[in-house]
């Protein structure tokens, strides 16, 4: 592990004291971990991807959104498991690969994974989390193919309206913004929890199948996880590069179109100043303990 992190220390050199701000010095600690990650990928042909508001900022900014406190990437589920058993190996002591596996107090649900800096302590907007590991982070995002055929995409996508509620609840606070369809399924929670096993092998088939569809079909996010956004798959395949801060980083194939999905036909304009906020980030409990 210390010749690891020794390596690493010397590819990759911590520079989050460089910067003045706080957003700054966040920025330098992601990048850093998106380096090591990178670096893993590639040495072992694990194809990961840029997403989210981390896809919008290489795109539109060529690095980070300039208000943007956090760093988004996806793999496939294929992949993902192999990063995982990889990153368990290889991954310096000043990482952590935050997993339900790794860490029995890990409640995000929605997230099949985090990579959290272990110098670093943090405060997020909707801070539940009560484990140990609270420095910034990256969040890794895990999908799985879709099938095109009507019925068995919708059956699938039920499945995970399904989950929604099992792990929320109903909540006045959670879904005063949500679907009629969770907002119905909510109701019967007490019921859902009850078949929940059954579920969740309902959920383990259907992923088990999905690694047998063909390259014409769906990609959207896990199984068995709650975000809905649906993509074709040669819109993400062939994967190519993108500059982000100064390096070359993984972007889906279409990524104009995965980015109108996201964001809209106006991706390329930047809101307005009012709305150029930190949506994650509450405070830093300290940002650069000295590992023991």
């Amino acid at each position: 592990m210390k010749e690891t992190t020794n390596y690493y220390n010397n590819l990759f050199p911590d520079e989050r004291e460089r910067e003045e701000t706080t957003l700054l010095q966040a920025q330098a600690i992601m990048l850093r971990m998106l380096k090591i990650v990178d670096h893993i990928c590639r040495k072992h042909d694990i194809k990961y991807w840029l997403c989210s508001g981390t896809l919008l900022g290489a795109i539109r900014h060529k690095g980070f959104i300039p208000w943007d406190d956090d760093l988004d990437i996806s793999m496939m589920r294929d992949d993902y498991e192999r990063f995982i058993e990889v990153a368990k190996k290889e991954f310096p002591e000043d990482l952590f690969l935050q997993t339900h596996e790794t860490d029995p107090t890990y409640q995000y649900l929605p997230l099949a994974c985090k990579i959290r800096d272990e110098k670093s302590c943090i405060k997020t907007m909707d801070d539940a989390y009560q484990g140990k590991h609270k420095g910034f982070y990256v969040d890794v995002f895990l999908l799985d193919k879709y099938p095109r055929k009507k019925l068995s995409y919708y059956w699938q996508r039920l499945l995970k309206e399904y989950f929604y509620v099992v792990c929320f609840g109903f909540n006045s606070r959670t879904y005063r913004h949500e679907t009629l369809l969770r907002r119905f399924l909510s109701w019967f929670h007490p019921l859902f929890v009850f078949l929940i096993k059954d579920y969740q092998k309902k959920v383990q088939s259907l992923i088990r199948k999905s690694r047998l569809f063909s390259d014409d079909c769906y990609v959207g996010f896990a199984l068995d996880i709650m975000f809905k956004r649906v993509f074709d798959y040669k819109d993400i395949f062939p994967l190519k590069e993108a500059e982000f801060e100064g390096g070359k980083y993984f972007v889906p194939n279409n990524y104009a179109k995965y980015l109108i999905t996201c964001f809209g036909e106006d991706y390329m304009t930047p809101p307005p100043e009012e709305k150029r906020k930190s949506t994650h980030l509450q405070s830093v409990v300290y940002m650069n303990k000295t590992m023991e």
